[in-house]
């Protein structure tokens, strides 16, 4: 689907070393897995990109539209918006993820076609601040579970389903914008050797990140203002869905995992769940090998898995679609530093 792009080499070195220092280590070295699995292609890409808007945009039309008509009544309306809402909120989940694929220079050969296309999709996430968050996850991925990790540092202190479905994606997003605002004026001074971009180039993206997050913020709000209730039901309600459903996937991903190679991090093979997320719920191999576009991951789920390698190193599996969501429960916390 696509044209395919090939990558360096050294498929892991842009983005994370297969062993970095202070990572977690397994028994078993990370297995070198085929090189095609790592190739990108545009076509997929693009069409993710498509997905996630038609995934936003076109429930959020029709939330407007049953908002402004006469008929039905409310008591019709209200539930039929409010699952429309909820997809409307998984495509702006899909617009974070992009961001996410983006800042792995995962999606096209390019590195300014890729922070572009993360820059625009992120922004559209009222209050999220992708390339402040693009800083974090570096660290994230060389410290997964560890106190260095800012993803523990942020969302160890939730201990309750209530307390993450409330507050952890709020406590996330300030983190990211308090990034993005360090790095655009320059006081960005975190450890980033073997990040793709250099110093002048972080500024800059960063404080393009914040014009063009008050682009949107200006046009949505001028579209709220112009039209109140209908503007509020399509694009408010989808946003603060999402602000709190998302606090919850960083436990379905990590709470109860370990720092062996295989149990930093949690993978759920979900059909259902792939087409949520454009299977970037393959979370552990992604961890494993950040390089490879998340199209391809459910390959490298596959791979390993024929392998034995996921069995035999006790990797952390859930089959299931709504087994999933005890992950978010009190029983299973962060991982402990």
């Amino acid at each position: 689907m696509g044209s395919k792009n090939t990558l360096p080499v050294d498929e892991n070195a842009i983005i994370l070393p297969s062993a970095p220092e202070g990572a977690p280590s397994g028994r078993t070295p990370l297995p070198k897995i085929p090189r095609e699995f790592f190739e990108r292609s545009t076509g997929k890409a693009v069409f993710f990109l498509a997905y996630a808007f038609a995934l936003w945009l076109l429930p959020a039309a029709g939330i407007y539209r049953l908002a402004v008509a006469s008929s039905p009544g409310w008591e019709i309306k209200a539930p039929v918006i409010f699952l429309l809402a909820l997809v409307a909120q998984q495509g702006l989940h899909l617009f974070g993820w992009i961001g996410h694929e983006s800042f792995h220079f995962n999606l096209f050969r390019g590195k300014k076609a890729n922070v572009a296309t993360g820059l625009i999709f992120s922004s559209l996430i009222v209050g999220h601040n992708g390339f402040g968050f693009a800083l974090s996850h570096w660290h994230h991925h060389r410290f997964t579970n560890q106190p260095e990790d800012p993803d523990w540092q942020v969302f160890a202190r939730f201990r309750t389903a209530l307390s993450r479905f409330l507050f952890a994606r709020l406590m996330a997003d300030v983190r990211y914008l308090g990034n993005g605002l360090l790095a655009a004026t320059g006081k960005w001074d975190w450890d980033m050797r073997g990040f793709p971009l250099n110093e002048s180039e972080i500024r800059w993206y960063a404080r393009g990140n914040l014009l063009v997050s008050g682009f949107w913020i200006a046009l949505f709000g001028t579209l709220i203002y112009r039209h109140p209730v209908p503007g509020l039901l399509a694009i408010g309600l989808p946003l603060l869905l999402l602000t709190l459903l998302t606090g919850l996937r960083p436990y379905l991903e990590h709470a109860g995992t370990g720092k062996t190679l295989f149990t930093t991090s949690r993978t759920r093979t979900s059909p259902l769940l792939s087409a949520f997320y454009y299977f970037n719920n393959y979370h552990l191999e992604h961890h494993l090998y950040p390089r490879v576009p998340c199209y391809n991951l459910a390959r490298v789920h596959r791979w390993l898995s024929l392998k034995g390698l996921l069995s035999g190193e006790g990797a952390l599996i859930e089959k299931g679609f709504w087994n999933n969501l005890r992950y978010v429960t009190r029983r299973y916390q962060y991982p402990s530093a």
